[in-house]
């Protein structure tokens, strides 16, 4: 069960990857140049980049994509809304939970995203401040934690290798 939970975690990894990097040109392109948005793209560019490799790298079971996605798993954790800094990021599919406080109102609800989504902003003026723990990426740690590579679960329900005198899993 392990083994599947660890492909659905590359997996998504590998779509809010490719997903992500698509995005972060797309907003590149289609809005007016800034100078400043051009100098902190390749921030986001570079953790959706990470999220691909990840992904593909946990594919393949190496030791490099267990710890590669505990690091993008750690990133898409925290959920921070405030007026010095707004950071989200999600690869593939992700659930949180969160809290919005204003002067007028709080807010406790749930939001998720598909794909990829990220909001990276610094001095919003008249931000709430707010805080969010995404759920999945919770889940998907507990299991990247557990998680050995190498060691296939399927080594269990192989038969045992033939002896010496040509039986199968007797002593002789």
């Amino acid at each position: 069960m392990l083994k599947t939970w660890v492909r659905i975690i590359s997996v998504l990894e590998i779509v809010g990857g490719v997903f992500g990097i698509g995005d972060v040109i797309w907003v590149l392109l289609a809005t007016p140049f800034n100078a400043l948005t051009i100098i902190f793209a390749p921030l986001p560019i570079s953790i959706y980049i990470l999220s691909l490799v990840a992904g593909v790298a946990l594919w393949r079971d190496n030791s490099f994509g267990r710890k590669a996605s505990i690091v993008v798993q750690a990133i898409q954790l925290p959920k921070i809304v405030s007026p010095l800094i707004i950071f989200m990021f999600s690869f593939g599919f992700d659930l949180w939970v969160h809290i919005l406080l204003t002067r007028e109102f709080s807010n406790l609800g749930f939001e998720f995203k598909f794909l990829a989504f990220n909001q990276f902003f610094f001095n919003v003026q008249d931000a709430p401040f707010g805080l969010g723990v995404s759920i999945t990426a919770c889940i998907f740690l507990t299991m990247l934690l557990r998680h050995k590579p190498g060691k296939a679960e399927e080594a269990a329900i192989l038969p045992p290798p033939p002896m010496a005198n040509g039986e199968i899993g007797r002593e002789a």
